[in-house]
């Protein structure tokens, strides 16, 4: 087979799975049914690996990655050459380049040391996958950066992208540097700093069939330039087997085509260097920066993190949510936003209901459904319902009812569980309907704050007070029945009539 030929297979492969990636981000969306939508993630083992560690139980929607493991043992780090959706992207990235590169060799075991970083930083139960794992990053990148403008520029922004404001732009900031190492080195990101492709070249190295020189090679250099992880030495006729990413690039640019892919059960020596000295640095970084993911954290805010419903308690959400974005693409009011620093360094991306922008429907439960890792529970639509997520709280000084003495019965009306009542209340000798809360049955679904009509801060907003967090128990619970069906019975009974209630 001819050298373009093999190049033109491995790029429609690379596309392909490059676009099953894209057409997956695409198909989630409301209120489209989960079909593969998490896919990728399912065979990812660097998440299989961190979320089991920080958890402290074995993640098992991920267990597809052991194939991927598998078959890496076998075959080498093709998932990098060929499956890897950033790769492809930093590959197209790195065809605009024209610019000479070196490979900066010296920088290859960064990606371990990272990875033992994350690992260690795991065993203390603090999960900083979300900053450099690769299929994350791309998938937070569509969310938070070309989707919005996407539906703005084809004027659909009634379907609720993420607002562009500093959560988008540290992610537009993340991808641009990883992209933009391509001007010092072909695949900069994949050679020296992705744990994921340490974590495969680990396995590669013992892989059974490797590439290898063949006889008739006459030194010219061509391959050992053209090798995008720099996994080639000529002058030892030797082939890196832990930073080759089986592209094919050697085979058909090779002028005497000497490379062959052959059985080679035996380890193959590699260049990787870790030194006690990295290794006790690597560690020493997590244990310092593990308590500093619990800091920073935004105390005025603090008790407006208002997580979706179904969320798990928030130590092993922030060590399970791989802060993809998936949930807040979903979200149909828009209300889903990122985080900043109002759960601390560690939270940075994960979800947060900005009920000001939308509150959270009663009839959706897609958060929980398209969350790939647990972070969020996958609840019946009638169970979420009955998922706390906090308690409205009134600023009677804002109030239109209880201030201005004007009648407005909006967070009334727009309460889809009865938690608010409109009753006469006397104030400055005018009698009128102002409304009041029942914490009881309020969820904090934080719809009455979306459409309080007062403009700024709303006089009806969501605090976490009540909040409830299970990581397996129901929500539905008997007393939540009986106050909700008492409060059913009351609303029908006819205007003026009293209860003992």
């Amino acid at each position: 087979m001819s050298g373009t030929k093999v190049r033109t297979i491995r790029w429609v492969i690379q596309l392909l799975f490059l676009g099953l990636f894209v057409l997956a981000f695409i198909e989630t969306r409301y209120p489209l049914p989960v079909t593969f939508q998490n896919l990728f993630f399912r065979f990812d083992p660097l998440i299989l690996l961190i979320v089991s560690i920080a958890l402290r139980a074995v993640a098992s929607a991920f267990l597809l990655a052991l194939f991927v493991i598998a078959a890496t043992l076998v075959f080498g780090r093709f998932f990098c050459g060929f499956i890897c959706p950033l790769g492809t992207t930093i590959d197209i990235a790195d065809s605009f380049v024209r610019r000479k590169r070196t490979h900066a060799s010296g920088l290859r075991p960064v990606k371990y040391f990272i990875l033992i970083f994350l690992v260690a930083a795991a065993v203390l139960s603090v999960s900083f996958l979300h900053l450099f794992e690769p299929l994350v990053i791309l998938e937070r990148s569509l969310t938070l950066i070309f989707y919005p403008v996407a539906t703005f520029l084809a004027g659909f922004v009634h379907l609720g992208s993420p607002q562009v404001y500093t959560e988008s732009a540290l992610a537009l900031l993340v991808l641009a540097t990883i992209l933009g190492l391509s001007l010092f080195s072909e695949r900069f990101w994949c050679r020296n700093l992705c744990p994921l492709g340490g974590l495969l070249a680990l396995c590669s190295k013992f892989a059974v069939f490797k590439f290898s020189f063949g006889a008739g090679c006459t030194g010219c250099g061509v391959c050992e330039n053209i090798c995008p992880t720099g996994a080639i030495s000529v002058e030892h006729a030797r082939i890196d087997a832990a930073e080759c990413i089986d592209c094919l690039r050697c085979v058909y640019e090779c002028p005497p085509a000497v490379f062959r892919y052959r059985l080679a059960p035996a380890p193959s020596p590699s260049t990787m260097d870790l030194s006690r000295r990295h290794l006790i640095g690597a560690l020493g970084t997590s244990i310092i920066c593990a308590p500093l993911a619990r800091t920073l954290l935004h105390q005025r805010l603090s008790d407006r993190l208002i997580r979706p419903p179904g969320s798990i308690p928030e130590r092993d959400f922030l060590n399970a949510c791989i802060h993809c974005g998936k949930c807040m693409k979903v979200c149909p009011t828009n209300g889903l936003q990122p985080c900043v620093l109002e759960a601390g360094i560690g939270g940075l991306w994960t979800p947060r209901l900005a009920a000001r922008i939308g509150g959270c429907e009663k009839n959706c439960s897609m958060c929980g459904q398209v969350c790939p890792t647990g972070a969020i529970r996958k609840l019946d639509p009638e169970e979420k319902t009955y998922a706390k997520m906090g308690t409205a709280v009134i600023d009677r000084t804002r109030c239109i009812a209880w201030e201005q003495d004007r009648v407005c019965l909006i967070c009334d009306e727009a309460c889809p569980y009865g938690a608010i009542s409109s009753l006469s209340e006397t104030i400055r000798g005018t009698t009128l309907l102002r409304p009041f809360i029942d914490e009881q049955i309020c969820t904090g679904c934080g719809l009455c704050e979306a459409r309080c009509p007062i403009e700024g801060r709303a006089a009806i907003e969501i605090f976490s007070i009540g909040e409830e967090r299970m990581r397996y128990d129901p929500y539905i619970t008997e007393e939540k029945i009986r106050r909700r069906a008492c409060e059913e019975k009351e609303e029908d009974l006819p205007a003026g009539f009293i209860t003992d209630n």
